[in-house]
């Protein structure tokens, strides 16, 4: 008993570059300039507020460190619910805490 390989047509056949949404899928919605995300009820936030991108933020330096898996989907969780990139909130919390403790 040999196994025969199934036959390819065109349709299935993948193209390097050629790829495309299907037609029936949802588009994202452009994101509001100037909006500010609500804060969740759980984690209260006084202001979130994004800082218009600069030379030094856009080529900016890798900060490696671990924390916990669990801090982690808390971190991200909550900047996605934000629509907050990684690095703003992680700048905005640094922020906050100099701010705390009045350095």
């Amino acid at each position: 008993m040999s196994k025969k390989s199934a036959d390819l047509s065109a349709g299935l056949v993948a193209v390097k570059g050629a790829a495309v949404p299907p037609p029936d899928m949802p588009t994202r919605a452009a994101p509001v300039l100037g909006a500010v995300p609500k804060p969740s009820a759980e984690l209260p936030v006084s202001k979130l507020t994004k800082a218009p991108p600069t030379a030094k933020a856009e080529n900016g330096e890798p900060l490696n460190f671990r924390v916990s898996a669990a801090f982690r989907r808390d971190f991200k969780t909550y900047a996605a619910t934000h629509d907050l990139k990684l690095n703003e909130l992680l700048r905005l919390s640094f922020e906050a805490y100099r701010r705390q403790k009045g350095n």
